[in-house]
């Protein structure tokens, strides 16, 4: 699977020391990212911690975002594609 063209990229590698500790430093950056597109664009997210993708799909669901596709990009790194929400 590939990932939709994306408008933003934010890499979040090897920031965490402990497997899930990322999402308290993931989803504020996400946010800011997101801040920063129009509504309907693309930010992917570039991440080493392999739970977050649960905390991005849960975060997306609930801050309104789409969360368009998941997809292993390399041994331990997902890309995640999130359509900000319009409006």
């Amino acid at each position: 699977m590939t990932t939709p063209n994306a408008d933003a990229v934010l890499e979040h590698l090897n920031t965490a020391t402990a497997q899930g500790a990322t999402c308290a430093t993931l989803t504020p950056a996400i946010k800011a990212k997101l801040r920063e597109l129009q509504g309907g664009q693309v930010l992917e997210v570039r991440v080493d911690d392999l739970s977050a993708r649960d905390d991005i799909a849960a975060w997306c669901r609930l801050a309104g975002h789409e969360l368009l596709a998941v997809v292993e990009a390399e041994p331990r790194q997902i890309r995640c594609s999130i359509r900000k929400k319009s409006g």
